[in-house]
């Protein structure tokens, strides 16, 4: 009489039979004349009208109508789609450095006296200041004066390297 324990053996050794001749069956290792080709060796691609080169192998293909024709994990929106990124244009270059541009002359041309040794002095005035000039001399560390002439007073504006020309009256005037 058969225990339920006989009967647990009888299908663990069906079941393991099952499986050792699956295995047998599909095992690539077999000549191709002994080896049962499985029924997808007879499904012809859909594109080419040709059988499939897979089934040669003893692969199965895929059923057409499963394959995806798109990314199934592609995201849908109904959001307008974001604006393209464009760069910034470079920044400009800096400007070029302004030369610095001499202020007003602040001095005032007062005139020439011969002073007691009998040497022409030139005086020039400011803020009803008289100041004596010599040619070669520097005002305030900012005016130079380059050259004095009857008619006029040439002087360099030290910061900016600028000349500023003077007129004065002449003798015979």
């Amino acid at each position: 009489m058969l225990t339920r324990r006989h009967g647990l053996v009888l299908a663990a050794m069906v079941t393991m039979m099952l499986v050792a001749w699956t295995a047998w069956r599909d095992s690539p290792d077999l000549p191709a004349s002994s080896a049962r080709v499985p029924h997808a060796a007879k499904s012809v691609d859909v594109v080419t009208g040709q059988p499939a080169a897979t089934a040669a192998r003893g692969e199965f293909d895929r059923d057409p109508l499963l394959e995806a024709t798109a990314d199934p994990f592609q995201v849908v929106t109904f959001f307008p789609p974001q604006p393209k990124f464009v760069a910034p244009p470079p920044p400009a270059l800096p400007p070029a450095p302004v030369k610095p541009v001499a202020p007003p002359f602040p001095f005032l041309y007062f005139g020439r006296m011969v002073d007691v040794n009998g040497k022409l002095v030139t005086y020039l005035t400011r803020d009803d200041v008289l100041i004596p000039i010599r040619a070669k001399e520097t005002l305030d560390n900012v005016y130079r004066i380059d050259a004095m002439t009857e008619t006029e007073i040439v002087v360099t504006h030290l910061p900016s390297n600028e000349k500023v020309t003077i007129t004065t009256q002449s003798a015979s005037n």
